[in-house]
């Protein structure tokens, strides 16, 4: 849960630990250099695309510098503590297959529009985070995108109109009653806020 939108970001490797990390910094908005004397047909792919620079040469030191968040992902171990000892006060290091030596361990991620669950093992085992992941996935609801969209228009049109704390909290439990789920119920709450919002707050049924 880092917001990585145009900072930049650099990834040492070209193999599938590296490509896993540079689609999650590219889909955060992230500037991703990668610096990889060989690499994937998708690298070259991002590459093509300008998505990405990469630079085709093994790491140097200086590669990192001005980088927010660094991935040491060779198959080099040696190489990749390297990396990480060359970090700056203020960079954040992450090294493939050895957390320890990072600064912060990724979670296995699902996003499912709005909502974005993850899961961890505090490195003890990546694969358990995964299977769990993919067992939480399978118990969502299939309406879980559009509720959510639902809950998200309904609270930012409330909060244009309601200042007060606890009138804010009635109406937003209001809206979770489980008759929202219904896509009409949806479009008449949002066509008539302000008619939902009388009701909340003088009782009765919208």
């Amino acid at each position: 849960m880092l917001d990585m939108k145009g900072r930049k970001a650099v990834v040492a490797g070209g193999g599938r630990a590296a490509v896993r990390k540079i689609q999650a910094l590219l889909s955060g908005g992230a500037f991703v250099t990668v610096i990889s004397p060989a690499g994937s047909a998708q690298l070259e792919k991002w590459a093509a695309a300008g998505q990405i620079k990469w630079l085709r040469r093994a790491w140097q030191e200086g590669d990192a510098r001005g980088a927010f968040l660094t991935f040491a992902a060779t198959d080099d171990a040696e190489l990749n503590t390297e990396i990480a000892g060359q970090a700056g006060p203020n960079q954040l290091v992450h090294i493939a297959d050895d957390y320890e030596q990072g600064d912060f361990i990724l979670p296995a991620v699902l996003r499912r529009g709005r909502l974005t669950l993850s899961v961890s093992t505090g490195g003890a085992s990546p694969g358990l985070a995964r299977q769990i992941r993919d067992s939480l996935s399978d118990q969502l609801p299939e309406d879980t995108e559009t509720w959510l969209e639902f809950l998200f228009q309904a609270r930012r049109k409330i909060r244009q109109r309601l200042h007060d704390p606890e009138s804010k909290k009635k109406c937003f439990k209001k809206m979770m009653d489980p008759a929202f789920r219904q896509p009409e119920r949806q479009a008449e709450l949002l066509a008539d806020v302000d008619g939902f919002i009388r009701i909340c707050l003088t009782g009765g049924t919208f």
